[in-house]
């Protein structure tokens, strides 16, 4: 970083801190306003003792302030928590506010994308190449029904207005007298937030969740997704190419009322109702878009002509649909571009009539599926180009065109994700049936089960039959296959296109999936029917490891390629971060994961297909998060070639995509980073002597860390210090989100590795907690056990063995090593060993604090280990305006651990539940969240 840039970098941070301040005064001054200097006074005694022992630590000062806390009423206790995650609302405004800022600064940066068309010229790539990739691109976030959000929607509508006005003031030209307008309109938005309730007194439904969804979506179908594709174009024709307005780089997924894993809530008829609810604000969106279109194309046929394919059209729409022709040929007769926007959105409020299912128009013209609402748009953009409007035709009208194309009818096609157990458990039971024998097909090897599914999917017979009667299970599985036919009849293809299968462990799990979509007639392998692509989710170690033998022996059965050809040739695999890493650790998990992208990479290519990897990603580092244009980077060479999918979680959902300009930024980020990625990667970039080395010192690591996570989990007593030494138990409460935080046992039984897995209905057990309550738990008591525990063994014990140079050059030359380090520092600094031993000393039988022992000798081992390859003296030392930032969090997040500490003991003491303590617990949790700026 250069002076220049180290000074721009420090005079934003000045600013962002200024703004902090700023609100954070008025804040306090609210605080006082509302509820008097008692509980203001000790706000600011909280706050600097926290601070204090931060800086130093003093025995005596630490149990003054614990005793303080304890003897506090609810009443303060609440009030202090609610004032210290305030702060912490209103200081992620900011941060998001000055991400925007910072970017519109002249000469702070250029754009991601033409940064990356830089690198790519920079290397020579041929522009056929550069051409064929932009025809295969497809970048598609993923939004899932994990934590929506640990901040009430109230919340987070209040805090957007924070964020604008915050935009305003930040004109430089505003008068004094302006200045102090908004900083009052500030101060009203500050007291409303106190005065509204943060917690949800229901957990919310999917609908609840889809509608979050669809409220991002629709900020994003204003200008961010045109304004990246035109960046997108602009890149481009500086390659002297130029692609079709269809093109569809971006699109959007949902796993909301698709995703059924362990979540009784989602059945069959709920995904229907948000197919339909996405459906009908996508037609809601679209119709005032194409109104306001007509606006602009006012060209006259007095003054210039149209396409004779437009004329046609015009007259099959005066056939169609002739009460538009009457209500405006008098006055867009001679203006035909408003003419054709006149039927188009006649056609859309018919749809809306329809979805509504009321008033006589639900039965007039409508556009069945996207393709034909593109298709009179095209038509527009065509005749214009043909007749002198070519910067009319560039500009809003193939704006209009990419935003429909990436959103589709339904706005997000929607992934149905369900366990493998209970598919595997449908099919049993329809081939008992059949056979007559019970239990008979379930008793089969795997090899058995494979040649006997194959045989189903090339027979005629039929396994269901209407006068048949079946379990409930088996029969909401039948109607949900039915309603994804009727779905995708309705909406077109795209609505659902994948169904994947959740613990996926061998091939006999992705075919009971095709025979089911065989009885709907979804698939027909010697007809070409490929209408639902059946997607392997491998989530744990041992999964992982055999992905590459599970998907070559499924791609060697031939109705398999047929199948796979018919849909394009692409077949799709999705890798799951969290659960890999809840299960072997974050090293072990991410080099199992690396290795096998690589093993698939290879089948792909051995069977003549492409393999679209979809990364399970969560919002922490322990769940695969972490920087995303990092993340694409650090990937192997070769497996991202222009198709990427990446769940996005719910909980960092409003960071990414919570204002337009965040959403445009992070869009136009990741595109660059996979065109990167696919053009500059797509060979090795180290000659393979150099890679069988850092391979097998990963290996090495692997293997080290693996025995360590593990020893620590298999811990006797385990499980009873972590349900003790964080809120997990209490997690269940905040209803955040709608899926339990457990998953309900399978309908088959599990094979999986984790250790606990014979602990049966034992509701402490973790073999069936989810990794997100999981890593909330670690997160909120600041131990963060699964963002480095088994690191710093590793690299000890690489060291004593003389690997200093190997790792010295993996870490500077290898991004993947890079990245990895980077994202275990970052979780090292948010774990704290001072807070989590409070929760420990309070909360834990002290027969297993020993175990907490344990915990800390690993952070510090790690936080040495990483230390020593970075070079640097202290963690951070390189990110010096990041790490004054997290520095400054951590005076605020402090306290709210205390506070929590306090308030389990409460809870915790008595049999009876109190819901002023329970309210102050949840309070609590929510704090912790914003502060870190993580839940799970």
């Amino acid at each position: 970083m250069n002076t220049q840039e180290v000074t721009r970098f420090d005079s934003e941070d000045a600013a962002l801190r200024a703004d902090i301040r700023r609100m954070g005064d008025m804040l306090g001054r609210t605080l006082r306003t509302l509820w008097g200097d008692e509980l203001f006074e000790l706000v600011e005694y909280v706050r600097t003792a926290t601070r204090s022992l931060r800086e130093s630590p003093d025995p005596k000062l630490r149990e003054e302030l614990f005793a303080k806390i304890d003897e506090s009423s609810l009443w303060l206790v609440i009030r202090l928590v609610r004032a210290f995650t305030s702060y912490f609302h209103l200081a992620n405004v900011a941060e998001q506010h000055h991400r925007i800022e910072f970017k519109g600064v002249a000469g702070a940066r250029r754009e991601w994308l033409e940064e990356a068309f830089d690198r790519i010229r920079e290397a020579n790539v041929p522009v056929n190449e550069i051409s064929d990739l932009i025809d295969r691109l497809e970048v598609r976030p993923v939004y899932t029904a994990h934590p929506t959000e640990a901040a009430r929607r109230s919340i987070l509508t209040k805090l957007r207005r924070v964020g604008e006005l915050l935009d305003k003031r930040s004109n430089p030209r505003l008068l004094e007298s302006e200045l102090r307008r908004i900083d009052r309109r500030m101060a009203e938005v500050i007291e409303e937030i106190l005065q509204t309730d943060e917690l949800r007194h229901q957990r919310p439904l999917p609908v609840d969740e889809a509608r979050n969804i669809i409220y991002y979506m629709e900020d994003m179908f204003g200008s961010a997704i045109a304004d990246v594709q035109e960046a997108l174009d602009e890149q481009l024709a500086t390659f002297g190419i130029t692609k079709p307005s269809t093109l569809r780089p971006l699109r959007f997924g949902t796993w909301v009322g698709g995703d059924r894993d362990g979540n009784p809530n989602v059945t069959h008829e709920l995904t229907r109702q948000i197919l339909d609810l996405q459906h009908e604000r996508a037609l809601k969106l679209f119709a005032p878009a194409v109104a306001e279109l007509a606006q602009t194309l006012s060209q006259s046929i007095r003054i210039v002509d149209i396409s004779e394919d437009l004329t046609k059209s015009l007259e099959n729409d005066r056939l169609e649909l002739p009460q538009v022709w009457e209500e405006f040929k008098n006055l867009d007769e001679e203006e035909p571009y408003r003419l054709k926007c006149a039927y188009i959105y006649e056609r859309l409020q018919n749809g809306i009539a329809a979805s509504e299912g009321s008033g006589p128009r639900r039965s007039e013209p409508r556009y069945p599926n996207v393709e034909p609402l593109l298709s009179d748009l095209e038509l527009m953009l065509d005749s214009l180009e043909a007749n002198q409007g070519t910067a009319s035709a560039n500009g809003e009208v193939r704006r209009l065109i990419q935003r429909i194309s990436a959103f589709g009818m339904t706005l997000a096609t929607m992934d149905i994700r369900q366990h493998a157990d209970v598919t595997g458990a449908a099919v049993d039971e329809l081939i008992d049936r059949v056979d007559n024998v019970a239990g008979g097909f379930g008793g089969l090897s795997v090899e058995d089960r494979t040649s006997r599914l194959v045989a189903e999917l090339k027979s005629k017979r039929v396994l269901t039959s209407r006068a048949a009667s079946f379990t409930p299970a088996t029969t909401e599985v039948l109607d949900l296959v039915e309603t994804v036919r009727q779905a995708q009849d309705e909406y077109g293809q795209q609505v659902i296109e994948s169904w994947i299968v959740a613990m996926t462990r061998d091939v006999d799990d992705l075919l009971a999936v095709l025979v089911l979509a065989k009885e709907a007639g979804l698939v027909v392998p010697d007809e070409g029917i490929s209408r639902l692509s059946v997607v392997p989710l491998f989530e744990e170690i041992e999964d992982l490891r055999r992905a590459h033998e599970v998907m070559d022996r499924y791609l060697s059965i031939p109705e398999i390629k047929l199948l796979v050809m018919a849909a394009g040739g692409v077949v799709e695999v999705m890798l799951g971060y969290s659960d890999s890493n809840k299960d072997g650790g974050i090293l072990t998990s991410q080099w199992e994961l690396y290795k096998a992208q690589r093993a698939l990479r290879t089948v792909g290519e051995k069977h003549g297909v492409a393999i679209r990897l979809f990364h399970g990603r969560g919002g922490t580092v322990g769940r695969g998060g972490g920087p995303t244009n990092d993340a694409i980077m650090a990937q192997p060479y070769a497996t991202v070639d222009g198709r990427i999918k990446i769940t996005e979680q719910g909980e960092v959902v409003s960071d990414k995509y919570g204002l337009p300009e965040l959403a445009r930024n992070h869009l136009e980020l990741t595109i660059a980073a996979v065109i990167e990625a696919s053009l500059l990667h797509s060979e090795p970039r180290y000659d393979d002597a150099k890679l069988e080395g850092w391979f097998s010192a990963m290996d090495w690591l692997s293997e080290r860390a693996f025995i360590k996570y593990r020893g620590l989990i298999e811990t006797d007593g385990f499980v009873d210090y972590f349900m003790t030494s964080t809120p997990v138990e209490e997690l269940a409460g905040m209803n955040i989100g709608s899926r339990p935080s457990r998953r309900a046992a399978p309908a088959r039984a599990s094979t999986g590795t984790d250790s606990n897995s014979d602990a049966g209905p034992d509701s402490r057990s973790i073999a069936d907690l989810r990794a997100i309550p999981w890593v909330f738990g670690w997160m909120q008591s600041r131990q963060v056990v699964p963002g480095y525990f088994g690191v710093g063994q590793a690299l000890s014990e690489a060291r004593e063995a003389g690997m200093d140079v190997v790792l010295a050059e993996m870490f500077e030359e290898w991004s993947f090593f890079r990245t990895f380090i980077s994202n275990v520092e970052m979780t090292l600094v948010k774990s704290s060993m001072e807070i989590a031993g409070r929760y420990v000393d309070a909360l834990v039988d002290p027969s297993l604090h020993h175990i907490f022992d344990g915990i800390k000798a690993e952070r510090n081992r790690a936080v040495r280990e990483v230390l020593r390859i970075t070079g640097q003296e202290n963690l951070l030392d390189n990110q010096p305006v990041l790490k004054r930032t997290l520095a400054v969090r951590e005076y605020y997040v402090d306290p709210l651990n205390y506070l929590q500490v306090s308030l389990l003991a409460r809870r915790r003491s008595s049999d009876e539940i109190d819901p002023s303590v329970e309210r102050a617990l949840l309070l609590s949790i929510n704090g912790v969240a914003a502060g870190l700026k993580n839940t799970g």
